[in-house]
């Protein structure tokens, strides 16, 4: 039998033996959304429903992060929470999915792969339909240590957040967006003051995590390290599919660099695009990322490759195309 998503409309089929008379609930493959099939008394057909008012239903977040593993943390560091948590690994498909279901949350990585995060929130905040959604960024690369500052421009999102907060501070933060405590979007300065200050408590908190949230915590930086780190070997001597997963670690970890250099340096990244100096005025910071693009990626893959590079180009590709240039 045919079944209509309610939600984004796509169809797909399904083996109605498997309808029960109290019905099925069932997951999009498209587009997420969760609907019940039930069987009409007396009659042979079915039909897909959306939940009822009188339902109780949990407000949906998003976790888009390429890493299903970074993904999995989060689900255990808001598992009891009200929250309902869905998860993707791709910028096109996070956006097609926030257009169609609308969640309350969605914890944006900024170097998704297709979307960067970035653009998502610029083409959210551009979609009257989704004020109401709420945008986390999170930092993407892992070292509690590096930034001491907030990002220059959030981009529309509501609030920020760096890896290594998310087990102790994700909870807090998602009940008060929820509760829609954040209203001061359309005022980058004092949306900077309310980040630096969730930050700071953030990390006055560090000083006693709790042991689940130390475990959450290893975790997610397991697997920034392992999702990003190519250990060296000989080129001639590497399998064909591990080379393959060697460049994709490196691509990904090039789009994690580029993405928070232009998170934490938006003025200068668009004063250098403007002017033709993008690698001038940045060269300090595309110095640093450079360095730890080297450390994580071995000589036989980097040698090869200019995924850093290209990385760039495409950024200022991007911008450049949206500023008209």
């Amino acid at each position: 039998m045919q079944i209509v998503c309610p939600q984004c409309k796509s169809r797909f089929s399904f083996d109605e033996t498997r309808i029960e008379s109290s019905g099925v609930k069932l997951r999009c493959g498209k587009c997420k959304a969760v609907f019940k099939v039930v069987r009409k008394p007396g009659d042979t057909r079915v039909s897909a429903e959306t939940p009822s008012a009188t339902e109780v239903t949990k407000p949906k977040l998003f976790v888009a992060n390429e890493s299903p593993a970074f993904c999995s943390a989060v689900q255990k560091v808001l598992a009891g929470e009200p929250v309902e948590v869905i998860s993707f690994n791709d910028g096109l498909e996070t956006m097609r999915a926030i257009e169609c279901q609308k969640p309350a949350v969605v914890l944006l990585d900024v170097a998704l792969p297709s979307m960067y995060g970035f653009e998502i929130c610029e083409s959210v905040r551009h979609n009257p339909d989704l004020d109401n959604v709420k945008l986390i960024l999170v930092a993407s690369i892992y070292d509690k240590t590096k930034y001491k500052r907030t990002p220059s421009s959030l981009y529309g999102a509501d609030a920020y957040i760096e890896k290594h907060h998310i087990p102790d501070s994700l909870a807090p933060l998602v009940k008060k967006l929820i509760r829609g405590e954040n209203e001061d979007r359309q005022i980058s300065e004092e949306q900077v003051e309310t980040v630096a200050s969730i930050t700071a408590a953030a990390e006055a908190d560090d000083l006693g995590v709790p042991a689940g949230d130390e475990s959450a915590r290893d975790e997610i930086r397991r697997d920034e390290e392992l999702a990003t780190t190519v250990p060296s070997s000989s080129a001639a001597h590497m399998p064909l599919e591990e080379f393959s997963e060697a460049t994709v670690k490196a691509r990904r970890l090039a789009r994690i660099i580029v993405s928070d250099i232009l998170l934490y340096n938006q003025e200068k990244v668009l004063e250098g695009i403007k002017s033709g100096s993008f690698y001038e005025l940045l060269r300090e910071e595309i110095k640093e990322g450079k360095a730890l693009y080297a450390r994580r990626v071995s000589p036989e893959v980097a040698n090869g490759t200019a995924f850093l590079d290209d990385a760039f180009e495409q950024l200022i590709s991007v911008k450049r195309n949206e500023l008209g240039l």
